[in-house]
């Protein structure tokens, strides 16, 4: 077994007399003994994805300053999504000759949930002991975002059919259907995945269009076969010129925002796993975005109703011979005159 013991550091760069942080733009408050100081979280965000085989015991998020005088400690706001996340104080403490300290997360790691998510977030508090507005970097992070998870493992069940209705809010693409392939997660056999839908598979793709660099999947939760949604927002490793193409679902928005299984069904947002082995969702009950345009709001998307992953053609089909399917057999290449930008109406759902 791996150990991560009492560390997932967020990395820091240092340098003599300067720090450099992640901000956007890569610099940080130049080093100054004698201004009135001024704070930063290291990261802005950080997503940590781990193995069954892997053990994290803490999260330390550091926090630098200005200068290194005085011993100081700045109180902060701290919000977690579960109880197995936890820390003793919602404070830092810089001790005199020290230009960062450390705020410990403790992980309560041998009761996570597989294939659950579990979020923090860390930001100073504005008029408080030590910190008012003019100790906020203009240049640094006031506030960090943690996640951390522990994938299942998978196992391959081969080929299922894709049929494509999620960039159709934004480009006159025709709806294709093609193979991908998928994977089904070991310890909760409901969890299905599919493998790079957006890479060199996709029809419409052309190379340089998709990054190759990593793996990029789309994840369903069909435990409720009437109750079926996209767990999380996905990352699909696709850019065609806006900005990564990030796709999810109606489902998973409302229950992040507090809403139950049972409500966003009755809402009619997710998704159904038929008797065929067919995930299909209603119509405009998909979301999508880019990056890079309008700072990657959600889209509704689906907006033709033709959305669709066809298990039926992989080991999980309970039948002796695979169907045929009306699969685009040649491959085309995404031209400018054939698909152009044009975003479907009504589609906007937030930022």
């Amino acid at each position: 077994m791996k150990i991560f013991k009492s560390f997932i550091v967020m990395a820091i760069a240092l340098t003599a007399g300067f720090f450099a942080s992640c901000s956007e733009e890569g610099v940080w408050d130049a080093y100054d003994t004698t201004s009135e100081p001024t704070y930063s979280f290291e990261q802005k965000a950080s997503n940590y994805v781990l193995t069954p085989v892997d053990t994290v015991e803490q999260v330390v998020v550091k926090v630098f300053r200005n200068n290194a005088n005085g011993n100081v400690t700045l109180p902060l706001d701290v919000t977690v999504s579960h109880d197995i996340l936890t820390y003793d104080t919602a404070a830092v403490t810089f001790e005199n000759g020290k230009d960062f300290a450390e705020f410990v997360i403790n992980v309560d790691y041998a009761n996570i949930a597989l294939g659950t998510k579990y979020t923090a977030k860390v930001a100073f508090v504005v008029d408080s002991v030590n910190f008012t507005e003019k100790n906020l970097s203009l240049t640094g992070n006031n506030s960090t975002s943690i996640s951390l998870q522990v994938e299942y493992n998978w196992q391959s069940i081969g080929k299922a059919i894709y049929t494509e209705d999620l960039i159709t809010t934004f480009f006159n693409a025709p709806n294709v259907a093609y193979e991908v392939e998928a994977e089904q997660a070991v310890e909760n056999p409901s969890i299905i995945r599919l493998v790079d839908p957006y890479g060199a598979a996709f029809p419409h793709n052309a190379p340089g269009d998709y990054d190759t660099s990593k793996k990029h999947y789309m994840l369903f939760n069909c435990e409720d076969p009437e109750g079926v949604y996209m767990d999380g927002y996905h990352a699909s490793g696709m850019d065609w010129g806006y900005g990564e193409f990030t796709f999810g679902c109606m489902a998973y928005y409302y229950m992040t925002k507090g809403q139950s299984l049972e409500d966003v069904k009755a809402a009619g947002y997710c998704g159904t796993l038929d008797e065929n082995l067919c995930i299909t969702f209603p119509a405009g009950a998909m979301l999508v975005s880019m990056a890079d345009y309008n700072s990657g709001g959600l889209y509704a998307s689906n907006k033709n109703g033709l959305f669709k992953v066809d298990l039926s053609t992989t080991t999980i089909a309970d039948k002796a011979k695979k169907r045929a399917r009306g699969l685009n057999e040649e491959k085309e290449t995404k031209k400018d005159e054939e698909i152009t930008f044009k975003i479907a109406e009504n589609t906007f759902i937030a930022e």
